[in-house]
């Protein structure tokens, strides 16, 4: 037979497979989710969904999309716990979960919430307990039409019900994930809500550490969800529509080992030998990257004022000339100068003393030298600013860089900055001490691996948390408990802001190290081991 007829005779088959089918039902490119910019790098393939990361706010997302989903909100009919003891699992993370939010929004408004809404992910057993009783449980529940409105076209209809009357808390389980346009739908939610409601969004962390080293296996990505937030750009999301967050926990998991077993490596010989035996049910907590972020509304906008924190001790060198540029500085917005000093023995007192009933100065006189984080807690309690400045009494740092600093806070870009001497100077160099090379370079190493220590312990990309350009909203101190004295504050104040969900952004600053002789009184046995232990400490307390 000729090569022509034995191509005419031939009959081509093809078994499409799993990979080929998802990708053949995805067929709409659609820009990033949250910040609507149309500038991603590709990922990675997962059973022929494409993922992408967009270059601006850092949002991973799936791309194309398909026309329909299937519906992952009812747990139960997607088969994902198969035995009764990871279905009792599930409840009782549930029952903690209610828990944490209860104590949280009990602390924050002195009564527990009066009303509790379950939208996204649910089991009928979440409602089984006596907290979801006390707190007015409440589930709306979604069938595959309404599902396909919401991820397609942010419709939340199925919701209105369960919204009336108006609940204290709102808990999008998993929700946001699955839209394609997570704004709209909490825009849409902010309007049907009453704006004292609470808005808790479960979702799985995209920068959580089981996500950064499984990638492509970490098993929150599959087909079903279209979005993976991390902290900051979630922040970003809710902040949009008027939300700022309260705190970020990890969410509550325990699974068997069959479960863990199943997901890892499904109906393998292993996972089916394991259920046969005891060891299936055994269970353990887990850390598998999902979080609990919680939001408030902001109050109406009030006139913007930043407050400008100075500790002072022993500097009568520098602190006229210090509050005299602080005080001569020209920003946009409102200021107030809160000078602690902590009963100096240089003549510091009498030189701070002569600012007492300036307009814009508060004076805040200690009895005894307590160390910094102490005199900027004091100093704390007094403000009535909307943002937050910490300024040393010295001119390491240039004032000039107050309006840098205040810009994206003010745009409404972020509730908390760092200004990073590294950035500022184009390298890691920090700190020149000229005639010491030994202490220049064991101090600039030092602050490299106090960086790198954090990025890893907090899953970050900062280059300097040791800056003492600290610029936060007043309200992200909300629920803070700060309680170093020393100069480990500065460590634990980051800590402490990021852990509860506030993600630095870095702008440059100008830097000029001054030297020992100088007046410069950190130690590297009193106060750097310290610090650095202070990392460690604020990551694993909880």
């Amino acid at each position: 037979m000729d090569p022509a007829s034995l191509a005419r005779s031939r009959q081509f088959a093809f078994e499409p497979t799993p990979a080929v089918i998802a990708s053949r039902a995805r067929k709409s490119y659609v820009a990033c989710p949250v910040c609507q910019t149309d500038g991603a790098e590709y990922l990675f393939h997962k059973v022929g969904v494409r993922f992408v990361r967009c270059r601006m706010c850092g949002t991973v997302y799936a791309n194309p999309i398909g026309d329909v989903r299937p519906s992952y909100f009812d747990v139960a009919a997607t088969d994902q716990y198969r035995t009764l003891a990871d279905r009792r699992l599930a409840a009782d993370d549930f029952r903690l979960l209610l828990e944490r939010i209860e104590q949280t929004y009990s602390k924050a408004r002195g009564s527990a919430p009066h009303g509790f809404v379950l939208a996204g992910r649910w089991l009928d057993s979440f409602a089984d307990s006596d907290i979801a009783r006390s707190l007015g449980l409440r589930i709306a529940r979604v069938d595959q039409a309404a599902f396909t409105r919401l991820a397609l076209d942010a419709d939340i209809e199925w919701m209105h019900e369960a919204l009336r009357p108006a609940p204290a808390v709102v808990l999008l389980n998993e929700l946001l994930e699955a839209c394609s346009d997570p704004g709209e739908v909490v825009g849409r939610i902010s309007q049907r809500v009453d704006p004292e409601t609470w808005l808790a969004v479960s979702y799985s962390n995209a920068l959580s550490m089981p996500a950064t080293l499984l990638r492509r296996y970490w098993a929150p990505f599959f087909g079903k969800k279209t979005t993976y937030f991390g902290i900051s750009n979630l922040t970003a999301l809710m902040a949009r529509h008027g939300y700022y967050i309260v705190t970020e926990f990890p969410m509550p998991t325990r699974h068997t080992a069959d479960y863990v077993l199943r997901r890892l490596a499904p109906d393998s010989p292993l996972a089916n030998a394991v259920l046969t035996t005891p060891i299936g049910q055994l269970a353990a907590p887990i850390r598998t990257g999902n979080y609990v972020a919680i939001f408030q509304k902001r109050p109406a906008p009030a006139a913007e004022k930043v407050s400008i924190v100075l500790p002072v001790f022993n500097e009568a060198r520098y602190v006229g000339a210090v509050i005299d540029a602080i005080l001569d500085k020209q920003l946009r917005i409102e200021k107030e100068l809160i000078i602690v000093e902590s009963n100096s023995t240089d003549g510091t007192r009498e030189i701070v003393k002569k600012y007492q009933g300036r307009p814009g100065v508060k004076l805040v006189l200690e009895d005894k030298p307590r160390g910094k984080g102490h005199a900027v807690r004091a100093g704390l309690a007094v403000m009535s600013g909307t943002i937050v400045l910490i300024q040393d009494a010295d001119f390491e740092y240039d004032i000039h860089d107050y309006d840098a600093l205040l810009e994206p806070i003010l745009q409404r870009r972020a509730s908390f900055v760092l200004g990073s001497r590294t950035l500022g100077l184009d390298d890691w160099k920090v700190r020149q001490f000229h005639g010491n090379p030994l202490k220049r370079v064991l101090l600039n190493t030092g602050q490299l691996i106090f960086a790198s220590t954090f990025n890893l312990l907090y899953q970050k990309r900062t280059t300097d948390v040791n800056t003492m350009f600290k610029v936060f909203r007043a309200e992200c101190l909300q629920g803070l408990d700060l309680e170093s004295n020393r100069f480990d504050f500065d460590i634990e104040l980051v800590c402490k802001l990021v852990m509860n969900g506030n993600a630095p952004l870095e702008v440059p600053v100008n830097y000029v190290a001054r030297g020992f002789a100088e007046g410069k009184k950190i130690s590297f046995v009193r106060d750097a081991i310290p610090s650095y232990l202070a990392l460690l400490r604020y990551r694993f307390r909880h």
